[in-house]
């Protein structure tokens, strides 16, 4: 999760207790205590908020921690919101959260209240005045942004640095001031709309990349994503976008009373922006063989890295029979963005999964219990079967002793009796012999694929998947996290339990 970040001194710590949603130890007023129902959805909506953390959908997910305040409101949910909202650049929200935090933290919470009154004073450092003037009642809007309507009763509180106010009323043209505001200074700003006849038109503009500077008529307008439509005067309207490393792009539309346009732009990298003007981004993917898509356009080598324009970038990180994994990067100039993602399966490939393992679980345990007993049934059976064999080898040498005994029989009747009388006898000794040799081989050759067998099973049991990998987790870890920062960049790691 990326914003930007005014400061290179300033690191906030987030911690969230995993009591966070216990009741306030000083709550300033009695209220009922939330339902079963209403405890679930909180806790869903927290669960929800991690998950777009992890997406780096900033905005969306401070606004589930927000809803999640909303149904059961804590101190420590406001301290949380305060620390988030000044990792995104708005340091009036951030102060307003950290001064209820202030307002309602118990004696407990010792260091999170130096903590919160730290991080205040810096972003109460970071808060300029803006005193918008019109000659006319008009609808205000600030990077696109409405933020009330004029006249205003005292000035405005925004962030300092550059920001685009625009003022429009029914009856008159859309008007547009770029101006820089420094913190704690109150910047006086008079915006002059002049009658028309004509109803406004409306101008959507999109572009891939994201970040890309819009510039209408040759007045600044706001960067991409713009988060509303722009108010023209009908006619011709000369739409440019601008971003480093990028090629300009320009176009020219025309529009009727009232009607609406909509551009959507996607910007060619410029093949003569230097090489220190780009940065590397290298994935690691839980999952092999995976489709990576920047700003729309399918990526190569994408272990190896993928060389992009510094600033920020749509990624999208697809396989079959898996989510899609979307979030914003932001890649800075001659550094490396490392992104380890985990891709979350479709309930179709989470449940072939386990099965698969289950079955070869199964399989696993059963080759390894049958080679097992194949093992050891094979080798009793053949150390039982050895004083047989000991046993008739006795008797055949025996046979082979006497036979060459002059005081035997067999040999002082001459051979031929020996064919018909003592050659049986010696035949009948040494089949005795084979037979118990081939029973003790045979149980020692059981055991032999017993152990074989064992082999087998351990290897289908080691090198079976984990049933539990694609299962989602009951509830989320919040202990702790940290709030880092770059000096131009910020970021929100987060875990414990919920």
């Amino acid at each position: 999760m990326q914003g930007r970040w005014p400061s290179a001194a300033t690191v906030l710590v987030l911690v969230v207790a995993s009591a966070a949603w216990a009741e306030p130890a000083n709550p300033p007023h009695a209220s009922p205590p939330p339902s079963a129902e209403a405890k679930a959805e909180a806790r869903d909506r927290f669960d929800r908020g991690l998950r777009l953390f992890e997406q780096g959908d900033n905005a969306s997910a401070l606004a589930e921690f927000k809803r999640a305040n909303d149904i059961m409101p804590n101190p420590l949910v406001l301290y949380n919101m305060g620390l988030v909202c000044a990792a995104m650049n708005r340091p009036v929200e951030s102060v307003d959260a950290l001064a209820a935090f202030l307002a309602q933290a118990g004696s407990g919470q010792r260091e999170q209240r130096r903590h919160a009154e730290e991080v205040r004073q810096e972003q109460s450092g970071r808060i300029a005045r803006l005193a918008v003037k019109t000659e006319v009642p008009a609808t205000v809007e600030i990077d696109g942004v409405e933020v009330g309507h004029a006249p205003f009763a005292e000035p405005l509180r925004i962030a300092s640095g550059a920001h685009v106010v625009g003022a429009q009323a029914p009856g008159y043209l859309p008007t547009r001031k770029e101006v820089t505001v420094a913190g704690q200074v109150t910047v006086i700003v008079v915006l002059n709309l002049l009658p028309a006849e004509t109803r406004m038109a409306q101008l959507v503009v999109t572009s891939a990349p994201l970040g890309a500077e819009v510039w209408v008529n040759g007045d600044r307008v706001g960067t991409t994503p713009l988060p509303a439509s722009v108010a023209v005067a009908p006619g011709s309207a000369r739409v440019e976008l601008r971003r480093n490393g990028y090629l300009r792009a320009e176009r020219t539309v025309t529009l009727g009373d009232g009607a609406r346009g909509d551009l959507a732009f996607a910007l060619d990298e410029d093949p003569n922006a230097p090489s220190s003007s780009k940065g590397m981004l290298r994935l690691t993917a839980s999952e092999p063989d995976v489709e990576v898509i920047v700003d729309g356009v399918p990526r190569k080598s994408a272990g190896a890295g993928v060389p992009l324009p510094e600033g920020p970038h749509e990624l999208k990180v697809a396989r079959p029979g898996f989510e899609p994994y979307q979030r914003i990067i932001s890649v800075t100039a001659g550094g490396e963005t490392p992104l380890a993602l985990t891709l979350t399966p479709t309930p179709e490939t989470r449940t072939r999964y386990e099965d698969s393992v289950r079955l070869h679980r199964v399989i696993g345990w059963t080759v390894l219990g049958a080679g097992a007993a194949l093992t050891i049934a094979g080798g009793i059976y053949g150390v039982t079967k050895q004083p047989d064999v000991t046993d008739s080898r006795k008797y055949l040498n025996g046979i082979l002793a006497s036979e060459k005994d002059p005081k035997n029989l067999c040999y002082a009747l001459g051979a031929d009796y020996q064919a018909r009388g003592c050659g049986p006898i010696k035949q009948d000794a040494q089949s005795r012999v084979d037979s118990a040799v081939l029973r003790r081989n045979l149980g020692f050759v059981g055991a032999g694929v017993g152990v074989l067998a064992v082999g087998v099973g351990t290897y289908v049991l080691l090198a079976n998947g984990d049933a539990d990998r694609y299962r989602k987790t009951t509830g989320v870890s919040i202990s702790g996290g940290v709030l880092w920062t770059d000096g131009e960049h910020a970021g929100v790691e987060l875990a414990g339990r919920f």
